[in-house]
This record gives structure tokens, C-alpha cells and sequence, in this order.
């Protein structure tokens, strides 16, 4: 934690912030769920941390990580039209906000794990690295699932949703994954060739 809050003092100070007030507006609405994803978001934070002070995350991983964070907070916190954020219809009957947050925040589980790869064993070989941290992001995002379904057996008033929702989220996080591992692929360094001078 002290490295991360030491080299990147901004993105420590705005998470804590973003935290303390989503976790005391939860508190002061009553909100039961409130302490779910309280206790999610600090562990997610410690994980963050830990895996910081021994790889190199890039400065875009972490801010998309933090955003990850502040957009799961407010989707399971805040209110639209009577029900949570999660359940909101960006495209009604289409797109709903719960997925784009899944399919965005394991893209960037994705790009954490192609950071770690990066400097364990994978440098200089994008195919490989781009699917084995597309299967890392989609083990994050089954990780999560089971968190999900563990919270609707303690608290069945969470608004996690029930087993359609855990499809739709499995099929977002793939999709986001794929789009980030692709993406990160596609523009790996390693793949370019090396510049060749012209001979006289």
C-alpha cells in the first residue's frame, strides 16, 4: 500500500475519497448492501496494492481500475427511476448500465494481468501473453460471480439478481476481456518489426 500511496499519491487520495463517501451516503439512506460493497471495494484496493508493490501497473490500468470502482459503487448505491443504477436501460431492453460496468471493469482486470505478465515471463511475446491474461480477466470475472452469488444467500435484498443476470454478466465480462486483450495485443510494441537502415 505504501508504494502505491507514495508514487501515485492522486489516485490514492481520489479512491479512498470516492469510498468513505459512497460507503457514508450508503449508511446515512440505510442501505443494507452498503457493507458488501464496502468490504468488496477494500479488498479489492489491498489486492491492488499488494499486486503494485511488486509489478508495474501502468498509470492507465490503475485509473481504469479506480473507475471500475467508483462506477461498482454507484450502480449498487444510487437510484434511478425508483430501482438501482444496475438496473438502469441505457438501451431499453438492450443494453443495461450493469453490463457495460462488467464488460469495462474486467477489461481492465485483463489489462492488470497483461501488466504482471509483462514483467514475469511473457515480454516480447503479445500472442501468448494477450490469451493468457484474457483467461485471467475471465477468471477474475467468475471469481466475482461467485462473490454475487454468496451475497444473494446472506442478504436476497443485495439487487444482485438472479441466475439471467449472472449470464448476461459472464457473457459482458467476455466480451470485455476479449476487447481488451485484443486491444492490447494489437498494440504491443513487440510486434512491430525492428527498424532496418537502408544500405548506400
Amino acid at each position: 500500500m505504501k508504494r502505491l500511496l507514495t508514487e501515485q499519491p492522486i489516485l490514492g487520495i481520489f479512491s479512498v475519497g470516492y469510498l468513505v463517501a459512497f460507503v457514508a451516503f450508503g449508511l446515512s439512506s440505510d442501505l443494507s448492501q452498503t457493507i458488501f460493497y464496502a468490504v468488496f471495494m477494500v479488498v479489492a484496493f489491498a489486492v491492488v496494492a499488494m499486486t503494485y508493490s511488486h509489478f508495474r501497473l501502468r498509470p492507465i490500468t490503475l485509473w481504469g481500475l479506480t473507475l471500475w470502482g467508483i462506477a461498482h459503487m454507484a450502480g449498487g448505491l444510487l437510484s434511478v427511476g425508483g430501482d438501482v443504477l444496475y438496473r438502469f436501460d441505457l438501451v431499453p431492453g438492450v443494453l443495461r448500465f450493469d453490463q457495460v460496468v462488467h464488460a469495462f471493469g474486467f477489461g481492465f482486470a485483463t489489462a492488470a494481468c497483461w501488466d504482471v505478465l509483462g514483467e514475469v515471463v511473457m515480454q516480447g511475446r503479445a500472442a501468448a501473453r494477450s490469451v493468457l491474461a484474457l483467461l485471467g480477466g475471465l477468471g477474475f470475472g467468475a471469481i466475482n460471480e461467485a462473490i454475487e452469488f454468496l451475497v444473494t444467500r446472506i442478504d436476497p435484498s443485495s439487487n444482485v439478481g438472479g441466475f439471467v443476470n449472472t449470464g448476461f454478466d459472464l457473457l459482458f465480462n467476455a466480451l470485455g476481456c476479449a476487447l481488451a486483450a485484443t486491444s492490447l495485443y494489437l498494440t504491443d510494441p513487440s510486434r512491430r518489426p525492428p527498424h532496418r537502415k537502408h544500405r548506400p
